[in-house]
């Protein structure tokens, strides 16, 4: 049965930020603890799409899986009661800023540009097409300075360094 709480006057919550914030890991633990069905935008496109994102940046690129993206985010954001992990890039079109912002509080999550370094090299299984280059810091902190201004676009900050 889905929540009739609000969250700053919205029906649901959305966790933005780069990646390596913890947006999946606290997504899954705030759902629960606020009784909110859970909803990982990048495995919805996985499914949907009927194959892994490298799949489909490989394929048609990052325009390809950017359409895919606001395809799928435009069809759940619009439920109530929901718990929504975005990708890092998903702030980079206008048109997800504005439905997140009016069908849920958006919460940013930030990490610092060490912090996710250090969690990209601790990391194992997801795949990063963006960080897959010879200098994932500098790409790390290009990715930062070009989506911070979107990402600011939120009802509450919060910073997961530690």
């Amino acid at each position: 049965m889905p929540s009739t709480h609000m969250y700053h006057g919205k029906p649901s919550i959305s966790l933005t930020g780069f990646m390596f914030t913890g947006k999946s890991s606290v997504g899954h633990r705030l759902a629960f603890r606020l009784g909110l069905d859970f909803i990982d935008l990048a495995e919805q496109i996985v499914k949907e799409a009927g194959c892994p994102i490298t799949e489909i940046f490989s394929r048609g690129g990052e325009a390809e899986f950017r359409e895919l993206e606001h395809q799928v985010l435009a069809r759940v954001v619009t439920k109530p009661g929901k718990l929504f992990s975005t990708g890092g890039g998903v702030v980079l079109d206008s048109r997800n800023r504005e439905l997140l912002l009016r069908h849920s509080c958006v919460i940013w999550l930030i990490a610092s540009p060490q912090t996710v370094l250090e969690r990209l090299k601790k990391s194992k299984g997801k795949p990063r097409p963006l960080l897959e280059v010879d200098d994932p810091m500098t790409k790390i902190c290009e990715l930062l300075a070009g989506r911070e201004k979107f990402y600011s676009e939120c009802d509450l900050r919060i910073s997961t360094d530690g």
